[in-house]
């Protein structure tokens, strides 16, 4: 078992929960071979069709952080079976005029099965396993001076890294 395998997995794991945050859904799509399957809770389907189903789901939302943690991964020669659970906050926009607005924080688990092709590590195939899916209300106190968090290009790590 080769670590620096094993890390270019993880790396993809990371670079996944990122985009998604991001909603770089180029670098999204790029975390998956083109002929891999997704079934994610409401979408089952191809990655350009992913793409599309979580530009609608996060199009109102507007604070995403994935927590990807506990990785395990059965390596094989070009395959690997990975297994690894996410914590996600989702924050929907606040209605006009309102202090107050929904988070929603989802536990689940990533099944996957990657593939290396041509030396790169991708996913081949995802089935999220979901464990809870709370909401609660809440009012957002950051301070309006804080460096704030976009999920776009304007986000520092779009800006400050090369």
């Amino acid at each position: 078992m080769s670590l620096s395998e094993k890390q270019a997995i993880t790396e993809v794991l990371y670079r996944y929960a990122r985009a998604v945050d991001r909603k770089d859904f180029a670098a999204v799509a790029a975390c998956y071979f083109p002929d891999a399957n997704d079934n994610h809770g409401g979408y089952n389907g191809t990655v350009d069709g992913l793409v599309e189903d979580m530009k609608v789901r996060h199009r109102t939302i507007d604070s995403s952080q994935h927590f990807v943690t506990n990785v395990l991964i059965d390596l094989g020669i070009d395959s690997a079976d990975v297994e690894s659970y996410c914590l996600c906050y989702l924050r929907q926009e606040k209605e006009p005029g309102a202090q107050s607005q929904l988070l929603s924080t989802i536990r689940c688990r990533y099944v996957d099965r990657f593939e290396k092709r041509n030396g790169e590590w991708r996913i081949a195939d995802r089935i999220v396993v979901f464990d809870e899916s709370r909401q609660e209300i809440i009012t957002d106190a950051l301070d309006p001076h804080w460096v704030i968090s976009r999920r776009n290009s304007e986000d520092p790590v779009y800006t400050r890294l090369p």
